[in-house]
């Protein structure tokens, strides 16, 4: 199987909390699913959760090939229930441009330290 697409992307989280502090439901509501919203919420340190989420839609909108007219909201992560692994659950025109760039799976890594949180996305 080829790649088709590589996107990686550095979030400092300080950065989404302040957006969380300035915009509340605001921000949260534009560009988080609302499973993401309450996955976040249910954990200590929601932040980095959230920040996580927007590295790895930052980063799928990369390996698509950067512009494309989808929401950050199709772009879903989530835990596999059984590992806990990250993965990716793509809606709407989101997942209708991964399949239109030849898509067939998404490989995600995640990793965070002190304040930066890291994503990638393989496209194959």
């Amino acid at each position: 199987m080829s790649i088709i697409g590589i996107g990686i992307d550095l979030v400092y989280i300080p950065r989404i909390q302040k957006l969380y502090e300035n915009y509340g439901s605001k921000f949260l509501n534009k560009i988080f699913a609302q499973e993401e919203i309450d996955y976040a919420f249910q954990r200590k340190n929601f932040v980095i959760h959230l920040a996580s989420a927007f590295a790895s839609k930052e980063a799928f909108y990369k390996s698509v090939g950067g512009y494309s007219p989808f929401s950050f909201k199709e772009i879903i992560l989530k835990r596999n229930i059984d590992t806990g692994r990250p993965c990716l659950k793509l809606t709407g025109l989101a997942e209708r441009v991964f399949k239109e760039r030849g898509g067939k799976k998404i490989t995600l890594a995640l990793s965070h330290e002190n304040e930066y949180t890291i994503s990638v996305v393989i496209i194959t």
